[in-house]
């Protein structure tokens, strides 16, 4: 048997004793919508056209631009969204695909000069609002920005009160507190209280980024900490026959995660055994072939295959395979064996193969 052989039924025998089940795990955060939708409502009732805490701004230009920092923080996670203002409802971005650009140039739209009318009837407001999300499907949020004074028509709380029961768990009121009363921050508080989900923020706390990236969380979306397992069950055959020189040597555990090409800990059994039988093998030359799945542009591709190849052919040329014994070749996604219609298949794809050059 010649020694190329010998040293292709060697690895082979190597996989089938050691690789027949490789896992790989690792873990990433993944963000999730705790919304299927989500309502901005500014109150732009007179009283908000006055300074708010001698910061020389009135209290409706401190409550755009809490919510202009908001918009910045929110994820586009798909949920549907509005923005809205009273006591003369008004529609500034109507009901669509949440987009941050769309909000904040609704955002802009909202006038700063508030009317002369005298009446703020927050109560009513909400029943004007009301009549929008009846026919909103899924959990939905309601981000309400005042200074919680309200002296006219039906009471804020009875009415929030009744979409609460009516909504059940899927309503969660929220509120941006621009109030510079005691009266105007007990009654913003009991509005938020009056959902189970409420939060409750005054609008200067969200210059804090702390502070505005946890509301937003608590608003809008998860974070969780998910465990990834990727696990082949590849079982190389021993052939017990003399194998063709130009058979394929595949490193079964030689697959990358999804745009990843960098080695990882999992993969140094196979390097090191390859290694030290390449070391064995003085006279024998490489070919390293980085391959990838179909997904992502072409072009992006053959580079990614040939960054797999090129760090396979880096470990072992570090160490002690001499370099000009190794040919690194990116194929891109031009030679897939698995079927990449599947999940399975393309984490197949994702591999270097080694072959044994003539």
């Amino acid at each position: 048997m010649s020694l190329k052989k010998a040293f292709i039924l060697a690895i082979a025998a190597f996989l089938t004793m050691a690789l027949a089940s490789a896992a790989f795990a690792e873990t990433k955060i993944v963000i999730k919508p705790k919304v299927d939708a989500f309502a901005l409502f500014l109150d732009d009732s007179p009283s908000m056209g006055q300074e708010y805490m001698a910061t020389g701004n009135s209290k409706v230009v401190e409550g755009l631009n809490a919510l202009k920092r908001l918009n910045s923080v929110v994820p586009e996670l798909g949920y549907k969204s509005a923005l809205y203002t009273m006591p003369e409802f008004t529609t500034y971005s109507p009901a669509a695909t949440y987009s941050r650009n769309n909000i904040a140039r609704g955002l802009s739209a909202v006038p700063t000069d508030t009317g002369f009318f005298m009446s703020t009837p927050i109560g009513n407001s909400f029943e004007d609002l009301d009549a929008k999300l009846s026919n909103w499907p899924g959990k939905f949020a309601v981000i309400f920005v005042s200074d919680g004074l309200s002296n006219t028509g039906n009471k804020p709380g009875i009415v929030v009160s009744k979409m609460a029961k009516k909504y059940g768990d899927r309503f969660c009121l929220h509120v941006i507190s621009v109030a510079d009363t005691a009266r105007g921050k007990a009654l913003l508080k009991n509005l938020a209280s009056r959902t189970s989900c409420g939060v409750y923020v005054e609008a200067d706390q969200l210059k804090d980024k702390a502070v505005l990236d946890k509301f937003a969380q608590d608003v809008f979306y998860t974070q969780e900490e998910e465990l990834i397992v990727e696990v082949v069950e590849e079982v190389v055959e021993v052939v017990p026959a003399p194998v063709p020189v130009e058979d394929k040597i595949v490193f079964r555990n030689l697959n990358f995660g999804f745009d990843k090409y960098k080695i990882t800990d999992e993969m140094l059994p196979s390097l090191e055994e390859a290694a030290a039988l390449l070391q064995a093998n003085p006279n024998l030359d490489i070919l390293v072939g980085g391959h990838t799945d179909s997904t992502g542009p072409t072009a992006y591709n053959q580079g990614l295959s040939e960054r797999r190849a090129n760090s396979v052919a880096t470990w072992l040329e570090k160490n002690g395979i001499e370099g000009e014994r190794i040919t690194a070749k990116g194929y891109g996604e031009t030679n897939p064996k698995y079927d990449n219609n599947t999940r399975e298949g393309r984490k197949l794809n994702r591999r270097v193969e080694i072959d044994i050059e003539n």
